[in-house]
């Protein structure tokens, strides 16, 4: 069948509010550019869902390799055998968010080559962010059909689940998890505390669309199922004492109650009673616990309580590094050690990142960083919110998520999950796009 066109899967009814997309039939070429090799499909499909389930362990060191080579860092090798193996995967992946984020990326690196004052600290955070864009482009090719996509979601949430378990039986910690229980923010599998948490928030906000969600596919089986996994991740999240992630959870979760309710056809009152309701109780559990404790400096309602804040004393030294330079920014890496310093928040030799993916870009390439980084936001949000009728809530909770930690709190263009999302999206956005298609005539055709 041609590319332009999608069709059911075969066997299986298609639901009323997200019809069945598959792709289509790639035939063998003689002599031409196009080629697919016998199980490449399954290749690409089987190895893009255990990297997926291995994101909440990506700096985890594969044995006897001396800590060179990390559990994710072979997603290079994937790529490349993807690359190889079926070329037309990758043109399917090809998306405009993954077009500016290869803008975006080339142009820090091009530009960190000619002004960064660290070239080597430049080049491995730039590598950081452009290992997982082309993990992102394979999801984007293969989240196009819709059972892959849920499947995908599935398999993040088991994977993260696994790790919430591990976390809590103390498998993987610095820290002895008993010793430290009720006291102090505990990380696991080599992840910074904000990263691990914020991985699992994400898994949290998938869970609870597999509990709310509507589907024939989904008994009350697979609904306990999410349930039990939803608490772990949850307690995993706890553990790590991240208020980047309880903020990613909350927007998530109120976000993917709204659209939901509005799907299910209840009245605006009646939404709005949910999403109040929802947000009082997950503001509530979070407020008790580490994360609560960790806040109660900043909810002093004093110059000191907040000056205590990291955050709050790196703003304005972000602010007033951005005006001095607004066009074509300080270079890459290049505020970290003016930032540490004039912050207090570190006195080293590389400094302190920004914890601000907006503002780092802001500050380090100023309108040549913004612009590229904010279409990609843009992007983000408009796709999911197209096809929030057709994939619910899901879509645009975690893209919405994303864009206010991205813009408040966290460096998300170094993180694994982020590129999760973006090829979720990217995937859902172009099945959409193929369900319009499908109602269009073949080229040639009268209409």
């Amino acid at each position: 069948m041609s590319e332009s066109r999608a069709t059911d899967l075969p066997g299986r009814a298609p639901r009323p509010w997200a019809p069945e997309v598959v792709l289509d039939e790639v035939p063998h070429k003689v002599g031409g550019s196009s080629y697919e090799l016998r199980g490449t499909w399954a290749f690409v499909t089987w190895g893009s869902m255990l990297t997926v389930a291995l994101v909440p362990f990506t700096n985890v060191f594969l044995p006897r390799t001396n800590q060179q080579y990390s559990v994710m860092s072979v997603t290079w090798l994937f790529f490349w055998a993807c690359l190889l193996l079926s070329p037309r995967v990758l043109k399917r992946g090809f998306t405009p968010i993954l077009v500016w984020m290869t803008v975006l990326f080339g142009t820090r690196y091009v530009y960190g080559s000619l002004l960064s004052t660290l070239p080597e600290q430049m080049a491995n955070s730039t590598a950081s962010m452009i290992r997982p864009m082309f993990w992102a482009w394979i999801l984007a090719a293969i989240l196009r059909e819709d059972r892959l996509r849920r499947r995908a979601c599935d398999v993040f949430l088991a994977g993260s689940a696994l790790a919430g378990l591990l976390h809590l039986a103390g498998i993987g910690t610095d820290t002895p998890i008993v010793e430290a229980l009720g006291s102090q923010r505990i990380s696991a599998f080599e992840q910074n505390a904000n990263v691990l948490g914020v991985i699992y928030a994400t898994a949290f906000v998938i869970a609870v669309a597999g509990v709310i969600q509507p589907g024939p596919e989904r008994g009350w089986f697979r609904r306990t199922l999410y349930v039990g996994q939803g608490g772990l991740v949850a307690a995993g999240l706890l553990l790590t004492g991240s208020r980047t992630a309880a903020l990613f959870a909350a927007f998530g979760v109120v976000a993917l109650v709204a659209i939901e309710a509005r799907r299910a056809r209840w009245s605006a009152p009646a939404t709005l009673a949910a999403v109040l309701l929802v947000g009082t109780l997950l503001g509530g559990g979070l407020i008790q616990s580490v994360l609560g404790k960790r806040s109660e400096r900043v909810s002093v309602q004093s110059v000191e309580g907040v000056g205590s804040e990291d955050r709050a004393r790196m703003a304005p030294v972000l602010v007033d590094q951005f005006l001095r330079s607004p066009i074509y920014g300080l270079g890459p890496e290049n505020y970290r050690v003016e930032l540490g310093h004039r912050s207090g928040t570190s006195h080293s030799e590389s400094g302190i990142v920004a914890h601000n993916q907006l503002a780092m870009f802001a500050v380090e390439m100023g309108l040549f960083g913004i612009v590229p980084f904010l279409a990609i936001c843009g992007l983000l949000l408009f796709q999911s919110w197209r096809i929030r009728e057709a994939e619910g809530g899901l879509p645009f909770a975690l893209a919405l998520a994303c864009v206010v930690t991205a813009t408040t709190t966290a460096n998300i263009a170094f993180h694994w999950h982020f590129h999760f999302i973006v090829g979720f999206v990217a995937g859902a956005y172009s099945a959409f796009r193929l369900r319009q298609a499908r109602d269009l005539p073949f080229e040639g055709e009268e209409a």
